[in-house]
């Protein structure tokens, strides 16, 4: 994970890197106290980005196929103690005026931001 100093908010936003270049492809990242296994996917004929996710350590999937909508947090569907604890949301904090996910933009202006999950 990469992490983007936002001055004027005074906090560092922690970010998990996405190469286009290499869709589709597979990569591990620790989010708490696990690691968790991403592919990334691009489907032709709907236009878009999917997501795979699974335990590293036992290769259990989690989600299949999740589609990665621009300001809607990854894997929220279903949701139990197995899946991250932080909340994953692809977005452009770049002040740019974007709506959607594009090969052009994801992983540059629009990354995967990582948030710490509030709890009721």
């Amino acid at each position: 994970m990469n992490g983007l100093q936002l001055l004027d908010l005074g906090y560092e936003v922690e970010y998990i890197e996405i190469d286009t270049s290499k869709v589709p492809y597979n990569f591990a990242v620790k989010l708490g106290d696990r690691t968790f296994t991403f592919c990334i996917r691009w489907n032709d004929v709907g236009g878009f980005f999917t997501a795979d996710l699974s335990i590293t350590s036992t290769g259990e999937v989690l989600a299949y196929g999740d589609i990665i909508r621009y300001g809607r947090p990854l894997f929220n569907v279903v949701e139990d103690e197995r899946f991250p604890a932080p909340v994953i949301i692809p977005l452009c904090l770049t002040g740019d005026a974007i709506s959607e996910i594009t090969f052009q933009n994801f992983g540059k202006q629009v990354k995967l931001y990582v948030y710490k999950r509030v709890t009721a």
